[in-house]
């Protein structure tokens, strides 16, 4: 088939990317035959050449692959209790999915936000020429006075994220660990004294600031954290079309549902009371 004419001296649409492309024969994938990569690399190897364009040295391969399998599940969390929730209207599996990720936010799978803070703080350590020590008490003492919180650290069903220790210590195993490890490391440190108790790292927290001393940009770092946790979503949501009833309502189920009329009772409400329509705005008014 020959190629498409100009239009006006102008060359036809096309996409433009430095992904992929594919033809009758095959498919490419930066470079690579896709189907060299089959049966070679590991899907976090895969996931690391889409997103960054080269295959990863072996310790990064390693450790994405830890990653993705730590925040893979996290019981329920918003993420997985609002994909049930859409799951119970009755819709397809990748609907109930797409509102669990809708979910994940400035609360709830943040490793982008404490990554960028790590960030931050190593500019300001180079800028202000501190050592870590000294940058990470600014950072945690001006989030203190500030009355702010600091992304990564603190987790409301954890005292202590059983999820971090692990991480870092892989991280360290592998040869990762670098100036964002020690940074998060230092502010956590930092917080005992403007907080009077030390406020630990959690494991978005963790995930950040290795992903950063593995050379991610803070908002690819939101990425990984998205696909690890679609596993939890495609189960959760598996889970409920079959396994529980639609609607969240059904007065049959051993427990009280969540949309139970008993839960919704006139005395839980607190707008205005009931109250007649004015007339001038009633039927054939």
């Amino acid at each position: 088939m020959p190629p498409a004419s100009p239009v006006d001296g102008r060359e036809p649409f096309h996409w433009r990317t430095s992904i992929a492309y594919k033809t009758r024969e095959k498919i490419v994938v930066r470079g690579y035959d896709l189907n060299e990569l089959v049966g070679n690399i590991s899907f976090a190897e895969m996931a690391y050449l889409v997103w960054r364009g080269e295959l990863p040295p072996p310790a990064h391969g390693r450790m994405l692959d830890a990653l993705l399998v730590s925040m893979a599940e996290h019981a329920f969390s918003p993420s997985s209790a609002a994909c049930r929730f859409v799951a119970s209207g009755g819709v397809p599996l990748h609907v109930g999915v797409a509102g669990g990720m809708l979910a994940i936010g400035t609360y709830h799978g943040t490793a982008d936000r404490p990554a960028g803070l790590f960030k931050q703080a190593v500019e300001r350590m180079d800028r202000e020429h501190l050592d870590i020590t000294e940058a990470a008490r600014r950072v945690a003492g001006d989030a203190r006075r500030a009355g702010q919180r600091l992304p990564g650290f603190h987790h409301p069903q954890h005292i202590q994220d059983p999820r971090t220790a692990r991480l870092l210590a892989l991280s360290d195993r592998y040869g990762i660990s670098g100036t964002y490890v020690a940074m998060a490391r230092a502010i956590e440190a930092a917080t005992e004294e403007f907080w009077g108790r030390r406020i630990f790292l959690n494991g978005p927290g963790a995930v950040g600031a290795i992903c950063l001393d593995m050379g991610f940009d803070v908002e690819l770092i939101k990425g990984v954290f998205l696909l690890s946790r679609t596993v939890s979503l495609v189960a959760h949501t598996y889970e409920e079309q079959h396994r529980e009833k639609g609607w969240r309502a059904s007065v049959n189920a051993s427990t009280v549902q969540p949309l139970d009329l008993s839960l919704q009772r006139p005395e839980f409400y607190d707008g205005p009371p009931d109250r007649a329509l004015p007339r001038d705005r009633g039927a054939g008014a």
